[in-house]
C-alpha cells in the first residue's frame, strides 16, 4: 500500500488468502485462472499520493490514478507482480531489503492473466500494454514452466481495435513470450441516465431489446476480432471471460431490480454462450459470482444477502449440467410459417456419450409454444428455467413428438432426446 523505505516495506497479501483459499479449494482440481489485477497506484505518477482507507472492506472506485508509470524501465511492476504470484505459489517472497515473507501456498494456477481492463482506469495503451505483459511474463514463467497467460483483458466500454493489432502481432513481443490467450469482455445495458436511481431511467420493458440489439452487435466485434487472430496469431485462445448485464442504476446504493431482469439476463447469457460456442470461442466466463449495492449489483449470480443462486445462476448451471467439452454441434434452426422464427433461438449438440441435447432460448418476455417434429427424433423431456421458475430450480416435463411444448418467458430449457 505504500513505497519501500529504507527501513521498511508494507507488502501484505494476507487479505486476500481467505478468498483465495476458499476459491482455490471450491474449485477440487479444475483449472484456475489467477488474476490480481491492481497495480498498487504509487508506482504511477500523481500530484498527490493517492489515500487509502483503513477499512479494507471500503470501495475505492477512484484508486486508479496516473497514466505514467515512476519506473519506465516496467521492472519495478513486474517484481511487484513477481511477489504476489511468488506468495501464491512458491510459499512467499523476499522484498526489498531482503526479508522472507512466508505464506505457506503451493497453489498452482493453468493460467495468469496480466491486468484486468487496462484500456481504463490508467488507460494503459496498447504499446505500454504490450511491454508490461512481456515484463510481467517474464517474471512469472520460472515460477511454474506449466503455467499459460492470458493477455489483454479488453473492458466492453473502450472497444479499440488497434489493441488487438498490436498485442497478437509477435513482432512487437520481446522473443520467446508466449501468445498462449487473450481476453476480452461484453456487459448489456441500457441507456444510463441516472446511475444512483432508478428515476429518469428506462423502464424495464424497453431493456430486453436493447439488450439483444448490443449482444448482436457484440457478435460482429467478435468476428472482427477473430479475423485478426487468425491473421497474426491463429494457435492462441479467445477467452471471453466476463459476459453479463446491468440495470441503468448500476452503482445505485439501494437498489430495486425488477424480478424479470434476472431471467432476462440469462436469457441473454445462454444465446451469446451458444453463438459464442458456434463462433469457436474457447472459453465463456459469466460474471459475477457476487456483486452488491455499490459494486455494480446487476451483474451478481447469487443473493447478495442470502447467498442463494438466481435466474442467472440458474441459466448458467443449467447449461453446465448438460453440455460439456467435445460436445458436437450440429445444424438447427426454427421455422414459423417457412421463415426463421428470430424470437427463438435453437441449437443442436450430439454430446460427448452420443445423446442428443437441444438448447433453447427465449429471447422475449411472452412464452412461445413449440413443437418439435417426429422427425427430429423422439424429446423425452424439457428442462428449462425463465421468468415463471425465477430463483428456483429448473422445471422438469415430459416432451413428445409433435405435440406443444411452452417455452418459459425469457427460458433457457434443454430437451433431451
Amino acid at each position: 500500500l505504500a513505497p519501500p523505505t529504507a527501513g521498511e516495506t508494507s507488502w501484505n497479501f494476507r487479505l486476500l488468502d481467505p478468498f483465495v483459499a476458499d476459491f482455490m479449494s471450491a474449485a477440487q482440481g479444475r483449472p484456475v485462472v489467477a488474476n490480481f489485477a491492481t497495480i498498487p497506484a504509487w508506482m504511477f505518477v500523481t500530484p498527490e499520493p493517492v489515500p487509502v482507507a483503513e477499512d479494507p472492506d471500503e470501495i475505492h472506485w477512484d484508486y486508479e490514478q496516473g497514466t505514467e508509470l515512476r519506473d519506465p524501465t516496467l521492472n519495478e511492476v513486474a517484481d511487484y507482480f513477481y511477489r504476489i504470484a511468488s506468495w501464491y505459489i512458491a510459499g512467499g517472497f523476499t522484498d526489498e531489503l531482503g526479508h522472507w515473507h512466508e505464506s505457506g501456498h503451493h497453489y498452482r494456477f493453468a493460467y495468469w492473466e496480466v491486468l484486468c481492463e487496462p484500456d481504463m482506469g490508467h488507460r494503459i495503451p496498447p504499446e505500454l500494454y504490450t511491454r508490461l505483459y512481456d515484463a510481467i511474463v517474464e517474471r512469472l514463467r520460472p515460477l511454474d514452466p506449466e503455467m499459460k497467460f492470458i493477455g489483454l483483458s479488453l473492458s466492453p466500454v473502450a472497444r479499440e481495435p488497434e489493441y488487438f493489432w498490436h498485442f497478437l502481432d509477435a513482432a512487437n513481443h520481446a522473443d520467446g513470450i508466449p501468445l498462449d490467450a487473450f481476453s476480452y469482455h461484453f456487459y448489456a445495458f441500457p441507456e444510463i441516465v441516472n446511475p444512483i436511481s432508478e428515476h429518469g431511467n428506462a423502464p424495464f420493458e424497453h431493456w430486453r431489446g436493447l439488450f439483444f440489439a448490443q449482444a448482436e452487435a457484440f457478435l460482429d466485434q467478435v468476428r472482427h476480432v477473430d479475423s485478426i487472430r487468425r491473421r497474426l496469431a491463429p494457435e492462441a485462445g479467445t477467452f471471453i471471460n466476463e459476459l453479463g448485464s446491468y440495470p441503468p442504476d448500476l452503482m445505485n446504493p439501494a437498489p430495486t431490480i425488477p424480478d424479470e431482469y434476472w431471467a432476462l439476463s440469462a436469457s441473454m447469457q445462454s444465446y451469446l454462450w451458444a453463438r459464442l460456442v458456434e463462433l469457436g470461442v474457447d472459453l465463456v466466463g459469466i460474471a459475477e459470482f457476487m456483486d452488491y449495492p455499490g459494486m455494480i449489483p446487476g451483474t451478481t449470480l447469487v443473493d447478495w444477502n442470502s447467498g442463494a443462486p438466481n435466474a442467472r445462476y440458474r441459466a448458467l448451471h443449467l447449461l453446465l449440467r448438460h453440455f460439456a467439452p467435445g460436445d458436437a454441434l450440429v445444424s438447427t434452426a426454427t421455422r414459423m410459417f417457412g421463415y426463421p422464427d428470430s424470437r427463438i433461438h435453437a441449437q443442436g449438440f450430439v454430446v460427448a456419450d452420443g445423446g442428443r441435447k437441444l438448447l433453447l432460448v427465449n429471447k422475449t418476455a411472452d412464452p412461445i409454444t413449440i413443437v418439435i417434429s417426429a422427425e427430429e427424433g423422439h424429446p423425452a423431456e424439457v428442462e428449462q428455467t425463465g421468468v415463471r421458475r425465477g430463483a428456483g430450480e429448473p422445471v422438469r416435463s415430459p416432451a413428445r413428438p409433435d405435440e406443444p411444448v411452452v417455452i418459459d418467458a425469457f427460458a433457457t430449457a434443454v430437451v433431451s432426446f
